[in-house]
């Protein structure tokens, strides 16, 4: 007989993302690379337009809003079609990353991303409008279309497959 409590369970690591077009997010130093373009962005348009702060944090709020919302969550498929034969052609970029798991630790962060710029930017506007407005709604937009429920879910038939 074996050891006393040994197991008899071959370990295996979890699966790697094989699938190209998301296996970037997961490479060390991502998410401060991110945080870092998000504050060279503010740095850019508060030099370049010489807006207040609160509104150059509401600049680079909607335009993150309207990059990561086209490119997140409605763009479908994958640069590589060759390589992945199709089976990510239906799901956006949202839908793939982590293998479809919901609420890791990418997702999490994804999620946290424009809520902090939404606070930051609505703080630094003094809640004046219409600024509170729009980035109330960008950060409204992208949470809802980042919760698990809203997983493979398209609204009113708005981006579905025919």
């Amino acid at each position: 007989m074996g050891r006393r409590g040994a197991s008899y369970y071959v370990e295996a690591a979890p699966p790697v993302d094989v699938n190209k077009n998301t296996e970037w997010f997961m490479y060390p130093g991502v998410w401060t690379t991110y945080i870092l373009l998000l504050f060279f962005a503010w740095l850019l348009v508060l030099s370049v337009s010489g807006c207040s702060p609160g509104a150059a944090w509401t600049v680079v709020n909607l335009a993150h809003f309207a990059i990561t919302y086209h490119f997140f969550h409605w763009k479908k498929g994958t640069p590589f079609a060759a390589d992945d034969q199709g089976i990510y052609n239906r799901l956006t970029w949202w839908e793939q990353i982590d293998n479809g798991q919901q609420l890791t630790r990418n997702r999490k962060f994804l999620t946290v991303v424009p809520v902090v710029l939404y606070l930051i930017a609505s703080h630094l506007t003094d809640y004046k409008q219409p600024m509170l407005f729009l980035n109330t709604v960008a950060v409204l937009v992208l949470v809802v279309a980042k919760l698990p429920n809203m997983h493979k879910v398209r609204i009113f038939g708005i981006n579905a497959d025919i």
